[in-house]
């Protein structure tokens, strides 16, 4: 009974592993083509959040990079907790922090395009 309870451990920890790397690299994916696609694209008139192509491109970017630094953050979390030294949980705290500043500023930039689509629609921008 113990192989096969060992056996279904493994086989969940590699799908685990893989989806994991998986997520990681769509993500950051979706991040280099979103940042690319933002360099290329021509200057503008605008104010930059006030378009909102640029302004979603960028917050997706954003997101694509806060999704690894919070998957990255919360495995050094679950490693270092049985850990009686305190750097490792240190370095996964200040790991998260700059994954959530990442998913907030990106939530605020495709914020700001919904706000510019919202404003032009209603004819006053």
């Amino acid at each position: 009974m113990s192989e096969q309870n060992d056996i279904q451990r493994k086989s969940r920890q590699r799908f685990s592993r893989k989806m994991v790397l998986s997520v990681t690299g769509i993500a950051l994916g979706i991040a280099v083509v979103c940042f690319a696609v933002v360099a290329i694209l021509p200057a503008s008139k605008q104010p930059f959040f006030n378009s909102p192509l640029r302004s979603v491109l960028t917050g997706l970017g954003l997101l694509g990079v806060a999704c690894p630094l919070c998957i990255v953050g919360r495995i050094i979390k679950k490693r270092s907790a049985n850990s009686p030294y305190f750097e490792e949980a240190f370095i996964a705290a200040v790991i998260n922090i700059f994954g959530f500043v990442c998913l907030g500023l990106g939530l605020l930039c495709i914020g700001l395009s919904v706000y510019a689509v919202a404003k032009w629609l209603l004819g006053s921008g």
